[in-house]
């Protein structure tokens, strides 16, 4: 599991989360669209939808599932899974 950011606010249904600070000595590899995000229970939330501003902080909206209220997530730590995607046929 890794820590995406903390949740700042919610505008249209979507989540906008303040991306981890990277350092100059770190190599912070943005998530993917449509990767999921999780909460602190491992429970999804939704997925990235969007990334953007700048590269030492970045903002991620997160569009969440339905039926999901946004709004109780504002001000908590999200979280992506840090595990690969790919099937093992995929790796040689």
């Amino acid at each position: 599991m890794k820590r995406l950011g903390n949740a700042l606010h919610v505008v249209q249904n979507r989540i906008i989360v303040r991306g981890e600070p990277v350092e100059k000595s770190e190599c912070w590899v943005s998530p993917r669209n449509n990767v999921i995000v999780i909460d602190q229970n491992r429970k999804g939330v939704g997925q990235v939808f969007d990334i953007f501003g700048p590269l030492k902080h970045p903002y991620i909206i997160v569009k969440p599932k339905k039926g999901i209220d946004a709004t109780i997530f504002i001000g908590k730590n999200l979280y992506i899974e840090d595990t690969s995607r790919r099937d093992n046929k995929w790796k040689k």
